[in-house]
């Protein structure tokens, strides 16, 4: 399985059909992963968006890795979870088979080490900028990214307040690729 450099998340949209043009746009911008995650919605509608999700993700060619947030019900059809903070605390080993995609949010040393014991395929380290998202965290800055991600041999994103263009300046701090949001659907 190859890591994508380029890694977006679903925004969060109350129209559905905005998500679809999103993600049929991606193909286009040669995104080959998106992770799932839409914390508004409930889980039924989640399990709905995700059915209608799985024809066209394949169609295209995209893997979908979906957000712990959501449960494992639906890890089996597609192609990984990836593990928010919260459930990561909870967390005693590798919650996926080892043909599936497992990344892990990280924040600090300790998360990246407990990454590495849980066998995680890559982490997320954020926030690297302020977020609107998440604007009570305090940004790690590039001096802290850069120092967190020599910690780990594992393939590091960077995440928060980034857009594809910030790529370049990520990997000369020690990430493998970027992660985000809202800059990263836009065409």
């Amino acid at each position: 399985m190859d890591l994508p450099k380029i890694y977006p998340i679903t925004p969060e949209t109350d129209i559905f059909e905005k998500l679809l043009t999103a993600i049929t746009g991606s193909a286009s911008n040669n995104f080959s992963v998106f992770q799932y995650r839409r914390k508004n919605l409930d889980e039924s509608r989640v399990e709905e968006e995700l059915d209608l999700l799985e024809p066209i993700t394949a169609e295209f060619n995209i893997s979908v890795i979906i957000n712990s947030f959501h449960g494992s019900r639906s890890i089996s059809r597609f192609s990984g979870l990836h593990l928010n903070g919260i459930d990561l605390k909870d967390s005693k080993k590798r919650l996926v088979e080892k043909n599936k995609f497992f990344g892990i949010s990280c924040h600090n040393k300790e998360d990246i080490k407990k990454a590495e014991i849980l066998d995680a395929d890559y982490i997320f380290l954020s926030p690297v900028n302020k977020t609107s998202s998440h604007h009570n965290q305090k940004p790690l800055g590039w001096k802290k990214f850069s120092e967190l991600s020599k910690e780990t041999k594992l393939p590091v994103y960077a995440l928060g307040g980034l857009g594809k263009d910030d790529l370049l300046k990520a990997e000369e701090n020690g990430a493998y690729g970027i992660a985000g949001i809202s800059r990263f659907w836009s065409h």
